[in-house]
């Protein structure tokens, strides 16, 4: 049963991480877009779906950081405390980087195809919080196979 809850927690990361990295290729779409000079109607509803999937994001974040704090016990046979407390401040520090990020580029949007400052804010948190995810969620899976 134990290998079965491991295996189930790191799955339920791993869905976390895959649907993080969804949100990324969409909002890199977006940024595609608008270097092309899209509709402006067009690009205003993938904003919009941008933005639905920002507030997905955010609370995914949320839950995530809950998770994290519910498994660590479990994780300390598997991983040092060093290690451990990098990992949760990377993914800690990576949420409200991405979410300011994501929330300017709402209002800036890149114009000219190039990366942006705000593109690059919100880039930045995505994929420190992608890495931590994947990482939370191999340990599980690593584990699980291990029992």
């Amino acid at each position: 049963m134990q290998r079965t809850k491991l295996l189930l927690i790191g799955l339920g990361f791993f869905w976390i991480f895959a649907w993080s990295v969804f949100g990324s290729i969409l909002g890199s779409r977006i940024e595609i877009m608008s270097a092309t000079n899209a509709d402006p109607t067009w690009l205003i509803g993938w904003q919009r779906t941008l933005l639905r999937s920002a507030h997905a994001h955010m609370n995914l974040m949320g839950i995530t950081t809950i998770l994290i704090g519910l498994t660590l016990n479990h994780l300390r046979t598997y991983f040092s405390q060093k290690n451990a407390k990098l990992l949760i401040i990377i993914n800690t520090v990576s949420i409200p980087i991405f979410g300011f990020g994501i929330v300017l580029q709402a209002f800036y949007p890149n114009s000219n195809g190039t990366v942006s400052p705000v593109t690059a804010i919100a880039a930045l948190g995505g994929i420190l919080y992608i890495i931590s995810i994947g990482i939370w969620s191999a340990l599980f899976i690593f584990s699980a196979m291990k029992k």
